[in-house]
């Protein structure tokens, strides 16, 4: 808000040109301000990055509803009533992953829940153990097609937040991805209608 009123009295003291710029560049800062996250780089490798969210994730009393393999790594999306987030994986080399985390409560990014969940996972990070993998025993595999033997592109959390829209004539649900892309569920609204 501070950024709009100084761009507003700037464009009252200067000139048409000037003033868009000043504006422009108010507008792009606020943007990268509501469209960054907190990021971090860990050494360890995808699998461990992996069991570090799921762990901080729930130490935060919050899930992975829909994980989302990419060509660089993951796309995580979580929330709960208040907070809707993400949470990117990037493989740098084979032994180094950059995360990023987005926490959002309606239209505010919320900095300090960023923060404090890098920092809750970074500590995860350093206690993951050899055998241990991203636990998906309860998780549903989310199709690329309406059809049980198309291809995976995913996994939802039964029980978690989910915003769905029913295939006419069908027992299938079509959802959008982390990435922007579609999946879709087996299942019917009603399940899904306690949410």
């Amino acid at each position: 808000m501070g950024r709009l009123i100084i761009a507003a009295v700037v464009s009252i003291t200067m000139s048409g040109c000037a003033v868009v710029g000043a504006i422009g560049g108010s507008a792009v800062e606020g943007l990268a301000y509501l469209m960054g996250g907190e990021n971090a780089s860990f050494p360890i490798s995808m699998r461990a990055t992996l069991v570090a969210v799921q762990k901080g994730l729930k130490k935060a009393d919050l899930h992975a509803s829909v994980l989302e393999p990419v060509e660089e790594g993951y796309l995580i999306v979580f929330g709960n009533e208040n907070l809707d987030g993400k949470v990117t994986l990037k493989r740098q080399t084979k032994s180094l992953i950059t995360i990023s985390v987005k926490v959002r409560s309606g239209v505010a990014r919320e900095e300090s829940v960023e923060q404090a969940l890098v920092d809750t996972i970074r500590k995860k990070s350093e206690t993951v153990k050899r055998y241990e993998h991203f636990d998906f025993g309860r998780y549903r595999n989310i199709r690329e097609k309406p059809e049980s033997l198309a291809k995976q592109v995913g996994w939802y959390l039964p029980g978690t937040s989910l915003e769905v829209k029913p295939l006419k004539d069908s027992k299938w649900l079509r959802i959008k991805m982390p990435s922007g892309k579609t999946g879709y569920l087996k299942g019917s609204v009603a399940a899904f209608a306690h949410k």
